[in-house]
C-alpha cells in the first residue's frame, strides 16, 4: 500500500537499478508481502536486466508487445478501464503471488506524450491497491519535467537515495544540510552502493561529516551479484544465496540488503510484517 522510489542523483555508479531489483526480491521472499516492481524507464532497461522476462510466456496465444508493460497500463489507465482486479493481467510473475514486474515503455515519453505523469500518478494508485508495496526505479538525475521518473518521485511515499563513497557526490547532495527539493519533505533513506567498509568514507563518518541523523546503509560490492546481473541471472542467485553463512562472499551483501529492507518496512509503520518474520511465520 506504500510506493517506495529508488532514485540517484548520479548518472552513475550508484547501483540503483540493481539496488531496486534486489531488494524487491529478498522483500518478497523474506517477508508475507506482494510487491510490484516497476520503473520509469524504457523496456529492457534498468531493472529489467537483472530477469529473464523475455522468456516468460504470457496466457494469451497471440501478443503484441503492447499487450502487456506500461504501456497497455498507461492505454487502460487513459481509457478509465485500468482496475486493481486487472492490473496483474498486464504484468510478469517474478516470485508467483510474492513478486511481479511491468515492463517498460516502447517509446521514452510512453503511450501518450505530455501525459505521462498524470498517468503514472494514476497507475500508482491502483497498484497500491493491489500490492502492498510497489518498489520503482525512478533513475538518476535531475529527472526530466513530465517524465516517468519525475512521477514516481512524486508519488512514492519514501525515497532511497542511493549514492557512493565518492566525498565529491555526498558534498553535492548534502550541501547546505539538506536534500535536494522533492526529497526533503519525503521520508528517505540514503544508501551508499558499492560500499567498501575500509574506506575511510564509513557509514559513521559521513554522518558526522554532514551532520546527517538519518537512516544510511551501505551495500558492498559483490563479484557473484555483479556475474549474476550480466547473465540476467538475479532470481536464481538470490534463491540459492539466502541461507548464505557468514563465510560467503555474498552473504555481507545480502544481509546488507535485509537490513535496508528491514528499515523500510519500520519507516512505513508495517511492523506486522516484521513481526510474523521474527516468529518464524
Amino acid at each position: 500500500m506504500s510506493t517506495v522510489a529508488f532514485w540517484s542523483p548520479l548518472q552513475g555508479g550508484s547501483g540503483t537499478s540493481a539496488h531496486t531489483a534486489v531488494a524487491a526480491v529478498t522483500m518478497g521472499m523474506d517477508y508475507r508481502l506482494k510487491l510490484l516492481l516497476a520503473h520509469g524507464g524504457m523496456a529492457k532497461e534498468r531493472v529489467e536486466g537483472a530477469f529473464q522476462t523475455a522468456s516468460y510466456s504470457l496466457d494469451h496465444s497471440l501478443v503484441t508487445f503492447q499487450d502487456h508493460g506500461m504501456d497497455a497500463l498507461e492505454r487502460l489507465c487513459l481509457n478509465r478501464r485500468l482496475t486493481r482486479d486487472n492490473l496483474q493481467d498486464y504484468t510478469l510473475p517474478l516470485l508467483p503471488e510474492r513478486v511481479d514486474i511491468v515492463q517498460g515503455n516502447a517509446k521514452q515519453d510512453g503511450t501518450m506524450p505530455g501525459y505521462r505523469k498524470q498517468l503514472l500518478n494514476s497507475i500508482c494508485t491502483v497498484a497500491n491497491q493491489c500490492y502492498d508495496l510497489v518498489f520503482a526505479d525512478a533513475g538518476s538525475g535531475k529527472p526530466k519535467e513530465g517524465s516517468g521518473d519525475q512521477a514516481l518521485l512524486e508519488a512514492a511515499d519514501m525515497i532511497i537515495v542511493n549514492l557512493n563513497q565518492s566525498i565529491e557526490a555526498l558534498d553535492l547532495f548534502f550541501k547546505d544540510g539538506g536534500c535536494p527539493d522533492g526529497i526533503k519533505d519525503k521520508p528517505h533513506i540514503v544508501v551508499l552502493g558499492r560500499y567498501d567498509k575500509y574506506s575511510h568514507c564509513t557509514l559513521n563518518n559521513v554522518k558526522r561529516r554532514f551532520g546527517y541523523k538519518g537512516p544510511i546503509h551501505g551495500i558492498p560490492y559483490t563479484t557473484d551479484f555483479l556475474d549474476a546481473w550480466n547473465m540476467r541471472s538475479v532470481l536464481p542467485y538470490l534463491q540459492r544465496s539466502r541461507n548464505l553463512n557468514n563465510r560467503q562472499p555474498s552473504a555481507a551483501f545480502l544481509e546488507s540488503v535485509r537490513l535496508l529492507n528491514k528499515d523500510i518496512l519500520t519507516q512505513l509503520e508495517m511492523t506486522s510484517a516484521l513481526k510474523l518474520v521474527e516468529r518464524g511465520a
